[in-house]
């Protein structure tokens, strides 16, 4: 995804929406057919909440996103190894989760943003005002709703020749809804959630 730019450089938001059977998870064909996240899927080395409403506040980074209308966003920033080189990623956004692990209230309209490559958040540092470059936002994001899960889009995989990973990251805001999740990778009965990054 040459510069993943994260979200950007990923093909539009296509398929994805899925229907969810009782006591199952959201599904995503073909890359997550049971509704679990496949091995190699990559999780957010963080996830870094910033305010407008206070845009020179900092706040440790860790692995919750919190969207609030009209302030807070949430920055994403993966790491994808470079064994991932000539192969597939795909952003996901699972939803499907418990009640306790996941909030939203709203039409569910965010707004994406891929990162510009350039500049990546910092942990404890990286504030509304001093945040990473970001692209136009997706054009055609659909309405995030709970109990489902998302393919917002992919391509080849970044690769840097001769570093062990290539970064790439985003932010999602709202101009009406709140949304908030705790990543969780699923399993042992849990769907997953949050944003991952899976390679075919």
């Amino acid at each position: 995804m040459k510069s993943f730019a994260i979200l950007t450089a990923l093909l539009p938001f296509s398929s994805a929406l899925v229907l969810r059977a009782a006591s199952t998870c959201p599904v995503i064909q073909p890359i997550a057919p049971t509704g679990q996240l496949p091995p190699g899927t990559l999780d957010p080395t963080f996830l870094q909440v910033v305010s407008k409403k206070n845009p020179n506040k900092a706040v440790p980074a860790g692995q919750s996103a919190l969207v609030t209308p009209g302030d807070k966003c949430t920055l994403t920033k993966f790491d994808i190894p470079a064994s991932a080189r000539n192969k597939t990623c795909s952003l996901v956004l699972m939803l499907g989760g418990c009640a306790s692990e996941e909030y939203e209230k709203g039409p569910g309209n965010i707004i994406f943003q891929g990162n510009t490559g350039v500049t990546f958040p910092v942990p404890g540092k990286t504030t509304y005002n001093n945040q990473p470059v970001l692209a136009p936002p997706f054009t055609d994001a659909p309405a995030i709703k709970l109990g489902n899960a998302y393919r917002l889009g992919g391509g080849p995989c970044d690769y840097k020749e001769g570093q062990a990973f290539a970064s790439v990251g985003g932010s999602i805001c709202s101009d009406d809804t709140t949304l908030s999740f705790t990543e969780s990778r699923g399993g042992n009965g849990k769907c997953p959630v949050g944003f991952h990054i899976i390679i075919s």
